[in-house]
């Protein structure tokens, strides 16, 4: 399969209180001038042009560039990349789309519009300083079915700071209410150094209680279940077809291409980053003419296959044995066997000829799952 591509748009209105992706606050003039870098770094980088299995487009808020940005965004990508045979999505803020914005995504090749929802309920979005109203993400999903753009998936955010069980039920059905495709329900992390890790630290904000998280995972499983959408990944659940294919790269350890500020990639085991800095970016290919990388590291064999269990493990269908054997160098029973097989007995872990894959149980405790794995992986080694 081509290569995939990952373009980052690092602009929003402004920052969410939990976010650290790398993002920030432009003018006009700024973004008409980082699309003219992207554009020079996508003759750098395909000189021959590419035609990548899927495109996602992320930020940022790639729906916080005007409509003429994003007509002229369209052509840029066009002059080098072919779209015509990619699942191409779009993250879209609902506050920031416009029936013009949806009828530039279209015409750029998005066929799959990824709505950061968070929460249909006025008071949660105010905590996570989500910047629209709660009833704008119904015409946001209308906007984008009427420019033609088929598939709809929806982010919603659980483990809230004084949420229920009955305020998640509720945004569940009003997500279920829209016909949409996918689900990603994510639970709420305190990541370090944002405004709402800080709340936290200053006893501001009451984290959700373990129990009740794990009720609510719970909930959200069974009730996409009970709709059509099943899990394909811990956080993920599609009816069947509709699973977003530019994630299962990264979930699979697959190749993809990443451009713009802030952009990773990962060719052949290879991990190459650009500055995390827009206008460093921008200055670096429109007055040096020479690509912003920032980071490249070659992963090997051990690490290789370490990241694909700490990725693949988050599948309801796992990870390949021929993959990881073919990443390590050496078969999974032999590095991890003992490991496994207690994990197994413990009802975490499933064993199959072909596939090694967390079970039901196995998912609620993950993070402690691939930790022991990877402590085996490296002990054999």
């Amino acid at each position: 399969m081509n290569a995939s591509l990952y373009i980052h748009v690092p602009f929003c209105v402004r920052k969410c209180e939990y976010c650290d992706f790398y993002s920030g606050v432009a003018t006009a003039a700024d973004i008409d001038r980082y699309i003219d870098a992207l554009q020079r770094e996508l003759e750098l980088r395909f000189p021959q042009g590419l035609k990548p299995a899927t495109v996602f487009m992320g930020g940022g808020t790639p729906t916080r560039l005007e409509a003429r940005q994003l007509f002229r965004l369209g052509e840029v990508l066009r002059s080098r990349v072919d779209v015509s045979a990619a699942e191409f999505t779009c993250e879209i803020n609902p506050g920031t789309l416009t029936p013009e914005k949806a009828d530039a995504l279209a015409a750029m090749g998005v066929n799959r519009a990824s709505f950061g929802v968070q929460s249909f309920q006025p008071r949660f979005l105010r905590a996570l300083g989500r910047a629209y109203e709660a009833g704008t993400a119904t015409a946001a999903v209308v906007m984008a079915r009427a420019a033609g753009i088929v598939r709809v998936s929806m982010d919603l955010m659980f483990a809230l700071p004084g949420q229920t069980l009955d305020d998640l039920r509720h945004d569940l059905q009003r997500a279920l209410e829209h016909g949409t495709e996918h689900l990603s329900l994510y639970a709420l992390t305190y990541e370090d150094d944002t405004p709402l890790t800080r709340q936290l630290q200053n006893g501001e904000v009451e984290p959700c209680p373990e129990e009740l998280e794990s009720e609510m995972f719970e909930l959200v499983g069974d009730t996409c279940a009970r709709a059509g959408l099943l899990r394909y990944e811990v956080s993920n659940f599609a009816r069947p077809g509709a699973e977003c294919r530019h994630n299962l790269v990264y979930w699979t350890l697959g190749d993809w291409h990443g451009v713009g500020a802030g952009a990773h990639a990962m060719l052949d085991g290879e991990i190459t980053a650009n500055a995390a800095d827009f206008k460093y970016y921008t200055a670096a290919l429109l007055e040096e003419g020479k690509l912003p990388v920032a980071r490249r590291e070659q992963l090997g064999p051990l690490a290789r296959a370490e990241t694909l269990l700490l990725m693949g493990l988050r599948l309801t269908r796992g990870v390949e044995l021929a993959r990881f054997e073919r990443f390590a160098g050496a078969g999974f029973n032999q590095l991890c066997g003992e490991t496994a097989r207690r994990l197994q007995d413990l009802g975490l872990l499933e064993l199959t000829p072909t596939h090694v894959r967390a079970t039901p149980k196995g998912l609620l405790l993950l993070d402690s799952l691939i930790v022991e794995l990877a402590s085996s992986l490296e002990a054999a080694v």
